[in-house]
């Protein structure tokens, strides 16, 4: 019987994606059924570029059993490696205890910039002008990958969040290619590392939230450049020892 379940349920990383409201329903149903505990990790939640948010988990739950974790790193600063979570009490004191054991507590100072900014109203303020932000880069990168991208790259187009996700042809190897990529001086995250048996060798994930404009853009035309030279190179998946 399993005792949690974890899970990004909002604007996944890497793929970008988002669980329905009826499957979150259906997760609670399921945790009930079973007995065990929901942990829900929300760190892109407030980053959403259009349309209604997705009630979190949490909202829906009524017996006590998701256990919700947000975070400062995606709309303040991800050096104030800051977070927060609510739970039952009982939890919260567990998590206190194992907290301490590892670093007594976290930063006092940051703690009282994130409280003095919040309470001043400027939290929602930032995080308005980065989901505008935001919103803009994925749109400049979505428009790349049209114009640049072979037709048989296929892609996700999140409605939030900081990524989004390729799926190249199966004779394209993300974790051959990336060398190629690097010396063209562009980089990616290979979709395998996101998979406990190293499958899915022909994914990716871009991160749009970083660069400017022209450099989503120029970054794009390169690594397109790239996966159509991979793509004319005949790949036999049975040669390829992933996870490395």
């Amino acid at each position: 019987t399993p005792k949690f379940l974890y899970t990004v349920a909002t604007f996944q990383n890497p793929s970008g994606e988002s669980i329905s409201l009826e499957h979150r329903k259906e997760l609670l149903e399921i945790a009930s059924e079973y007995d065990f505990v929901i942990v829900e990790d929300d760190p892109y939640g407030e980053l959403v570029f259009e349309g209604e948010p997705i009630p979190s988990i949490k909202s829906l739950d009524n017996k006590g059993r998701v256990i919700y974790i947000g975070t400062f790193s995606k709309v303040l600063a991800p050096g104030f490696r800051l977070a927060w979570v609510i739970a039952s009490e009982e939890i919260i004191n567990r998590f206190s205890m194992t907290k301490q054991s590892s670093d007594l507590c976290s930063n006092m100072f940051v703690q009282y910039i994130a409280y003095e900014y919040i309470k001043g109203g400027y939290l929602d303020i930032q995080i308005e002008h980065i989901k505008k932000l935001y919103k803009h880069k994925r749109d400049v990168m979505v428009k790349a990958l049209k114009e640049y991208f072979p037709e048989e790259a296929k892609w996700t187009v999140p409605g939030g969040g900081m990524f989004l996700w390729v799926t190249l042809p199966k004779n394209v190897n993300t974790r051959l290619m990336f060398k190629r990529a690097v010396e063209k001086k562009v980089a990616y995250v290979v979709g395998d590392a996101f998979y406990p048996d190293s499958s899915n060798y022909n994914s990716m994930r871009l991160n749009f939230s970083y660069s400017d404009d022209d450099v989503i853009r120029e970054g794009v035309k390169r690594l397109a450049e790239v996966i159509k030279e991979e793509m004319r190179t005949p790949y036999d998946k049975d040669e390829y020892v992933g996870g490395v």
